[in-house]
């Protein structure tokens, strides 16, 4: 008996933690990938920004990278936000729908009717108080 308790308390010493794995996610029915952008004057384009006041314009667009959704029809909703504490953010001002058939392919879309930069979204007429802000842009199939 005290061979067999010895014998355990050895096995026990050498019972260490080699590593802990985890894999990569797992999309099911396949997505596009994309990031929004913002700009001041819609030439140079980033994926953050810092309007010197709650009037000054500023615009945004989304840049899709391709995907496997080529030739459907898409309804985009663009959602300005404001941050209200280090994890919540709250919705500000009315949302946008863009209507339109991806394409193949990458592609850029702005936060308007129909995808085109013509009358793209100015978010400082709802940005109206010096915060931090976020738009959220959501794609489902029409």
């Amino acid at each position: 008996m005290l061979t067999i308790l010895s014998t355990a308390s050895v096995v026990t010493v050498y019972a260490v933690l080699i590593g802990t794995f985890t894999g990569g996610d797992v999309t099911i029915g396949g997505s596009a990938a994309g990031t929004v952008e913002y700009s001041l004057d819609q030439s140079t384009w980033s994926t953050t920004l810092s309007p010197s006041s709650p009037g000054t314009s500023w615009y945004s667009r989304l840049s899709i990278n391709g995907g496997q959704y080529a030739g459907s029809a898409v309804a985009i909703t663009w959602q300005l936000q404001r941050k209200v504490s280090d994890t919540a953010w709250s919705n500000v001002g009315t949302i946008t729908t863009t209507t339109m058939t991806l394409p193949a392919g990458a592609q850029i879309v702005y936060a308007t009717t129909d995808g085109q930069a013509s009358g793209n979204r100015n978010w400082s007429t709802d940005a109206t108080e010096t915060g931090t802000y976020r738009v959220e842009v959501t794609v489902n199939s029409a």
